[in-house]
């Protein structure tokens, strides 16, 4: 019966039972059973740590697939695991022994070290350690904290350079002051000099304003950009100084600031006007040299708020 044997008992029996000489010393049996002594062993020491120092493998192994329908053909089955000892970890002594799940079944959020540095540039840094390193492009999508669809700012290109910015919630300062909507903010405003130069108004400080056109003395033509105001129904406040000095602070004169006509221009319904004129108490119309003038509307698509404002008649309420 074969015995199994390292590699080092072989050789041990093999230098003993077979002797470098002549003397008739070697017989069949020694030279049998050390040929079935290492058949047998040969398991054994391919298997074993044996080949660590001794006889390792120089050429790659390769496990030869016979045929494509044979998937089991050649495969390395590893028992216990696989050991990688130039690997510096200590999981396990440096044994592998869970099996490689695949790419595809790979689970991110299962990987080690995913908070641990900034390897990964090309995303922001949620503990802001960092700037972003490009430009940020959200898409056609809400930017929000709170997880709902269509909630917090979103972003519509509107051209080159020009975009516009939505929000569908309240905007709140520091301060605690709040900004619901636009709806509270002067679509246009204009402060000119209405006796100018050589009668020719000048204007000093403007938004939404497209020109002013001196009709008289004391009365004005303004144009509005196109697409300010949606119709004729805006807000109009304006002051006057009502002479044309402005050196000193007594420098007024008791006036009125009246806008007396609002229409379109040229039957265009997105571009419109007022005529804004300057009377004192003695019923003259004069120039100014501060006219301050700020419009309150509906841009064109945007609706006021609900509810609606009521209106209706004081029970002590009697015909004039």
């Amino acid at each position: 019966m074969p015995t199994m044997k390292n590699s080092g008992e072989l050789i041990s029996s093999i230098s003993t039972d077979l002797a470098d000489n002549n003397a008739g010393l070697i017989s069949a049996e020694d030279v049998r059973h050390n040929m079935e002594d290492t058949v047998y062993s040969i398991n054994k020491i391919v298997c074993s740590g044996d080949s660590d120092v001794e006889f390792p493998f120089y050429n790659n192994v390769r496990a030869r697939q016979v045929t494509e329908a044979d998937a089991n053909a050649g495969v390395f089955i590893a028992e216990s695991g696989i050991q990688f000892p130039n690997w510096n970890g200590t999981f396990n002594n440096d044994i592998q022994v869970e099996p490689f799940p695949g790419i595809a079944n790979l689970d991110h959020n299962a990987l080690d070290n995913l908070a641990v540095g900034d390897v990964h540039t090309q995303y922001y840094a949620l503990n802001g350690a960092r700037a972003l390193t490009a430009n940020f492009v959200a898409g056609n999508n809400w930017i929000n904290a709170s997880g709902y669809n269509n909630t917090g700012f979103k972003f519509i290109p509107k051209g080159e350079g020009n975009q516009e910015i939505y929000t569908s919630g309240t905007l709140k300062f520091s301060d605690n002051s709040t900004i619901s909507n636009a709806k509270g903010v002067a679509k246009a405003w204009v402060q000119f000099d209405g006796s100018g130069t050589n009668n020719t108004p000048v204007i000093r400080g403007f938004h939404n304003i497209s020109g002013i056109v001196k009709l008289n003395p004391g009365k004005y033509n303004i144009v509005f950009n196109s697409g300010v105001f949606k119709d004729d129904n805006y807000v109009a406040v304006g002051t006057s100084n009502g002479t044309t000095a402005s050196g000193s602070k007594e420098d007024m004169v008791v006036n009125t600031v009246g806008f007396v006509i609002r229409t379109s221009v040229d039957n265009n319904p997105d571009l419109r006007q007022t005529t804004v004129v300057v009377r004192t108490e003695s019923g003259d119309y004069a120039d100014s040299e501060l006219i301050d003038c700020v419009f309150y509307g509906y841009s064109q698509n945007e609706a006021s708020g609900l509810p609606t404002p009521t209106t209706s008649l004081a029970a002590t309420y009697t015909d004039p």
